[in-house]
C-alpha cells in the first residue's frame, strides 16, 4: 500500500511547476527540430510529458476520490492518502523521481518500490 503525504501546511505548486519545466541534467532537448506549425508533416507520437502528470495530480489533489486517492483519517500529517491502484502509484512515482513531488510539499511511501 502506497502512501502520499502532505508535509507541508499547503502544497507549493509554483515550485512543483518550476521543477517540471525543468530538464533533468543530461538530458537534450527532444522536439528541437521540429515544426508544430507543418500540419502536412507526420509528427511521432509524443510520450507523456511530466507537465502533464502534473496537471493530472494537482488536478486529483482537487477530488481525490475520483482519482482514485482514498483519504487517511487519524494521521500526524497535514494530510495523507492511500493510493492503493498500481497505475496510480507508478503515475505518482514519476513525479517522485523527478523530484516534483518533493518541490511540491509531498512524499511518497511505496514499500514496494523499496523492494527494488
Amino acid at each position: 500500500m502506497a502512501i502520499l503525504e502532505l508535509v507541508q501546511p499547503r502544497p507549493d505548486w509554483m515550485g512543483a511547476l518550476g521543477v517540471a519545466l525543468t530538464r533533468p541534467p543530461g538530458v537534450p532537448e527532444r522536439r528541437g527540430g521540429e515544426d508544430p506549425w507543418n500540419t502536412e508533416a507526420a509528427q511521432p507520437a509524443r510520450p507523456r510529458r511530466i507537465s502533464d502528470d502534473l496537471a493530472w495530480f494537482r488536478q486529483a489533489l482537487d477530488d481525490p476520490p475520483s482519482a482514485g486517492l482514498k483519504p487517511l483519517d487519524d494521521t500526524a500529517s497535514v494530510a495523507a492518502w492511500d493510493c492503493g491502484d498500481r497505475d496510480l502509484t507508478d503515475r505518482l512515482s514519476r513525479l517522485d523521481d523527478r523530484g516534483i513531488l518533493d518541490a511540491a510539499g509531498f512524499m511518497l511511501h511505496d514499500p514496494d518500490m523499496a523492494l527494488l
